[in-house]
Parts: C-alpha cells; structure tokens; sequence
C-alpha cells in the first residue's frame, strides 16, 4: 500500500504555477471526444479532477445525472470545490457535481458497476509503466457500468519549433524521464499505448469496444508563449515539488537552469510554437 501511495504521488505537484495549466481545462476542449457519448441522466466519475474545472463542465451534459470527482490531493480538492462554489454548480440533486478523495491505485471506494461514464484526463502517462496504468484502468473498470464508457486523454508525442531551441530534449525528453520514475525508456509511452492496455483490461477491442482518436494541444503567440516561459520558470524555481521531481530523476540544476533559459529564449523567438498530439481513446464495457 505505501509502495503504491509514492508510485501514485503526482510529481508535479500542486503549485500555483503547475495548476494554472490545469484550471485551462473544459469539458469542451480536453473532454470533447467524449462529450457525444454522454446521456442527460449519465452518473459521470472524473479520475485524478484536479481543480475540476472539466468535472464541473460534465454537468450540463448530464443535467438529469451528476458527475463525481476525484483525486489523491486534498489541498487540489479544496479547489475545485471553491471554484465549483464561485460558479454556483450544485452539489446535490440532479446535474450536481461533488468533489472527493481517491486513489484509483489503491482501490476506488465505489461498488462495482457504479459509473455510466469515466474520464480521466492527464492521468495515465503520470503513472510509471507498464504495471500501474494497467492496474488503474483495471480498478476504473470495475466501477464502470456494463455498456458504460471510459475516456482517457494523455499526450503522445510533444515538439517545440524551432528545432533550434532544443527544447525537445530539455523539456519533452526530461519531463518523460521525470514522469517514468525510473521505468525503461525503451518502454513505449503510455498515452499511445492505452489501446493496449484497454484490451489487457478487459475491454473487447476485437470486438468494436476500443474507439482510438487523438487531438492536438498547441501554444503560439507571443503572449501565449510569454505566459508559458512564467509558467515554467515557476516550476522550475527551488522549493517548487515540480523542480524537486527534476532532481529527484536525476537532472542537475545546471540543466534546470538551462531548460528555463532555453524557454525564455523560445518565448520571444518570432513564430516559435510548440504543439503535442493528445491520445483520445474510448472503451466500453
């Protein structure tokens, strides 16, 4: 169990600067492949919500439901339910959404067969291959509903243009050797192997069961590449639980330094964007 609590820790942490990404997120963009899928009166868990800014948006598709999120912080928690007050989304009754602890490692505290639908966005490449992810698609299996559907959506492959800046290996090559917590690199990513895992799961892929989609996440412009730079340099600054991941998977503060010079430079470099393809994929049991 203590093995499986430090293999589930998200490493990034929950600092201002890490969850400003995370309060981006909507239904609408990171949850739209799954959005046709959803029934009005739909019982919806997110897995690993965050601040449950995608959570809350779940509501008005299942209006007659309610959507339930969950998450192993209870400091982000707290969060998502501030920020889920502020926008006056109910918490009881039909289209409500509750916000509580859970650890899909560490056994859901759900009966079997509870959830119409589970998303779970940004959940599985943080978690070390090849046991964990398929331990936890395992666990949100059981909770998922007999013809209900599980929608996953990890980033597959990331870039930085230009090609110069280097940050591919600063930042896309780290940031894998940060969240594999000393797994092979020979092992292939999670987010593409979720097709995979879903059949090893349980799930009929022969069968028409597995859907296996992707999307893009792209940041342009020079204010947008600005707030990115803000965003990083945050992480990457001592005492941040971000930057103390970096160390901990053996990155050296000189290259710490180097990775936040090299965004800063990206930033202002004329047309530079980075873009990173997003594995959408959808199961149903």
């Amino acid at each position: 169990m203590a093995d499986l609590n430090k293999q589930s820790k998200y490493t990034h942490g929950y600092s201002n600067y890490t969850t400003a990404t995370h309060e981006q997120r909507t239904a609408e963009v990171d949850g739209a492949f799954l959005l046709p899928h959803i029934k009005k009166t739909d019982v919806i868990l997110d897995v690993g919500c965050g601040p449950g800014t995608i959570t809350t948006g779940f509501a008005k598709y299942a209006s007659e439901g309610r959507v339930v999120g969950v998450d192993i912080s209870g400091a982000v928690l707290a969060k998502a339910k501030t920020l889920a007050a502020e926008a006056n989304v109910p918490t009881s009754g039909p289209g409500s959404v509750t916000f509580e602890e859970g650890n899909v490692l560490t056994g859901l505290a759900y009966p079997d067969n509870t959830f119409d639908v589970v998303f779970a966005s940004q959940v599985f490449g943080h978690l070390p291959p090849p046991d964990l992810p398929l331990k936890a698609l395992v666990e949100i299996r059981r909770v998922l509903k007999p013809g209900g559907v599980v929608a996953t959506r990890d980033a597959g492959f990331q870039h930085f243009f230009p090609k110069s800046s280097d940050l591919d290996r600063l930042w896309v090559a780290n940031q894998q050797k940060v969240v594999r917590k000393g797994a092979s690199a020979d092992l292939d990513a999670t987010g593409p192997s979720m097709p995979a895992l879903m059949r090893r799961a349980g799930f009929d892929a022969d069968g028409g069961k597995v859907r296996i989609g992707a999307g893009s996440q792209v940041f342009s412009g020079l204010e947008t590449r600005r707030w990115l730079a803000w965003r990083v340099a945050g992480q990457l600054k001592k005492g941040d639980q971000f930057y103390q991941g970096w160390l901990d998977a053996g990155i050296s503060e000189d290259e710490i330094a180097e990775t936040v010079a090299a965004v800063n430079k990206w930033a202002e470099t004329e047309d530079a964007w980075f873009a990173s393809l997003q594995c959408e994929m959808l199961a149903w049991k």
